[in-house]
């Protein structure tokens, strides 16, 4: 299983690079054009999330990329101060998308990070 690590800014100007670094390793692995959107979307809203909802962007995004031959599981960690309430993800268009775009989706509040996986289509 490959890995790849991504160590960015937490600013909305790079959101493209993430979006294209995420597009070209699942291109890597086969996965079709419209899940290729799918992971592109899903990240861009978790990085939203963070951006929205906890201010401080002093640090980094921390984004790692485990990529196994069937499918793409991407962590997201914010690594700036301050907590994010559970109330914010109850009532977030953003945590709304993520769940419907993404095969498997968690997050960890106390580590401000989002995990999901995409499952390429027709491998089990």
């Amino acid at each position: 299983m490959d890995k790849v690590f991504l160590r960015i800014p937490k600013k909305s100007e790079y959101m493209s690079t993430i979006r294209l670094t995420s597009s070209a390793l699942a291109n890597l692995r086969g996965f079709n054009v419209d899940e290729i959107e799918d992971i592109k979307v899903v990240i861009s809203e978790i990085c939203t999330f963070f951006i929205k909802n906890l201010e401080e962007s002093a640090k980094d995004f921390e984004i790692s990329y485990q990529i196994p031959h069937n499918k793409i599981i991407v962590t997201v960690r914010d690594l700036n101060a301050g907590r994010i309430l559970e109330e914010k993800l109850n009532n977030d268009m953003s945590i709304m998308i993520i769940e419907s775009l993404s095969d498997n989706f968690n997050y960890d509040l106390d580590n401000k990070s989002f995990t999901f996986e995409k499952i390429k289509a027709g491998v089990d």
